[in-house]
């Protein structure tokens, strides 16, 4: 199991109150990308609120009113200079996540404001609940930097189905908040300004049930999911993501992105 302990206890802020938890992603200068430390922290978290019996609901949101740009670049291109140990150990701190995520035993509801991107999907597609703005763009952009979308694959799977991911995931084209709806990856869509009082109106919803009950229910579920619970699913898609991490295309990709040129397999 990949380490969680936090050394910025600002990338992740939590306010508690009337039994709602409000984790707030908070690395504005990066759009809130998935780093090391903010993986570690949000997990660590989710850790701490796992068995908390006074809190009924988590909502997660980005802070500064955009949710997450994916995984943190700069973090992926220190694959080349890695083992694949190494590589595998931060591999297995997002799949760690997501699955933490997916089987948590309270709802959880996530504001997606702005943008979702690459591993910023994962925790849509491991929520219980996901409200969105309806000017919000998503993207798989993982093939277009040489990356694999490995750690999110199986929840994204479990949640849209193989054929659409398939779309998603190849074409690494942006889709719109409202086509989310319609396949499954988010549940509503509303203005801006109305998503506060429904997000309050959600966890009141939540909260009004038998916190045993819920728990129990999502664990029933869980175990309709067989993909996820398979053993070696998780070997594979840790091994498929330190493979593109340090491989040519990958590092090319990123390296790519940060001199904001098209990478060489363009033609």
């Amino acid at each position: 199991m990949a380490s969680t302990e936090c050394n910025n206890k600002d990338l992740v802020q939590l306010n508690q109150s009337n039994g709602i938890s409000r984790i707030l992603l908070n690395d504005t200068g990066r759009k809130n990308a998935l780093s090391k430390n903010m993986l570690q922290c949000l997990k660590a978290t989710l850790e701490k609120l796992k068995d908390d019996d006074k809190q009924k609901v988590i909502v997660l949101r980005g802070a500064n009113n955009v949710f997450c740009s994916g995984a943190d670049l700069q973090w992926m291109k220190q694959g080349l200079d890695q083992s694949d140990e190494e590589n595998k150990a931060d591999a297995a701190l997002f799949y760690e996540l997501f699955d933490l995520l997916n089987s948590f035993p309270k709802p959880v509801i996530v504001w997606v404001e702005k943008f979702a991107v690459g591993g910023a999907l994962g925790l849509l597609a491991c929520a219980d609940y996901v409200i969105a703005e309806s000017n919000v763009k998503l993207t798989f952009s993982e093939v277009k930097l040489g990356l694999v979308p490995a750690t999110i694959a199986p929840f994204v799977v479990n949640k849209i189905g193989v054929s659409q991911a398939r779309v998603l995931m190849l074409s690494a084209q942006s889709f719109s908040a409202k086509k989310a709806k319609k396949l499954g990856l988010i549940h509503e869509v509303l203005p801006a300004k109305a998503i506060s009082d429904r997000v309050d109106e959600l966890c009141n919803i939540f909260k009004a049930n038998s916190s045993q009950a819920m728990a129990s229910t999502k664990h029933l579920l869980n175990e309709l999911e067989t993909q996820i619970n398979k053993p070696d699913i998780k070997t594979l898609c840790l091994s498929k993501i330190a493979e593109s991490r340090k491989s040519d295309e990958g590092q090319e990709g990123v390296s790519a992105f940060f001199d904001k040129r098209r990478p060489n397999w363009y033609k």
